[in-house]
């Protein structure tokens, strides 16, 4: 539980730091110690902030009501037939993430590094009934383009965040 004042505190540099993003970021600088900057660094500076607001909604543990699980699959289909789901597969990840799951995706690799083996997506769900659910909407699942299996997973050691 958090004292009133420690929340204030929290408001205060939340402010701070979006106070902070907005004026560092803008077109023309508000104050004449800020530069202008060339259009390529202003560019990298304006694709960092953006990762930077759309990452603050990004969930890295799951709520107290939800267990890790973790679906691991095999492509059925040659790649080339699957490689447009997976383009899919990717964008549902990330609106997943950025609408507020706890998910992480990606593909299994052979001892020498070599993709192929696979892919793993490891994120939280209130119940088994909820990742299956969850699981059926990948375009990858939805397409028949995979064989996969469900599995909850309960940590024994350690801890687990997807980032």
């Amino acid at each position: 539980m958090t004292t009133p004042l420690a929340s204030y505190y929290l408001f205060a540099l939340v402010l701070l730091y979006h106070a902070a993003d907005i004026f560092s970021f803008t077109r023309h600088a508000p104050f004449p110690f800020c530069r202008r900057q060339s259009s390529s660094s202003s560019q990298k500076r304006r694709t960092r902030r953006l990762h930077r607001r759309s990452s603050l909604a990004v969930r890295t543990r799951p709520r107290q009501d939800e267990s890790w699980f973790v679906k691991t699959e095999q492509f059925r289909k040659p790649y080339p037939e699957v490689k447009p789901y997976l383009e899919e597969h990717r964008r549902w990840v990330k609106t997943l993430r950025e609408t507020g799951y706890c998910v992480s995706s990606g593909y299994r690799v052979d001892g020498e590094g070599r993709p192929g083996g696979g892919g793993l997506m490891v994120f939280a769900a209130r119940s088994y009934e909820d990742a299956e659910e969850l699981v059926l909407r990948d375009p990858l699942v939805a397409n028949g383009c995979v064989d996969w299996t469900l599995n909850g997973w309960v940590s024994e050691v350690g801890d687990l965040e997807v980032c």
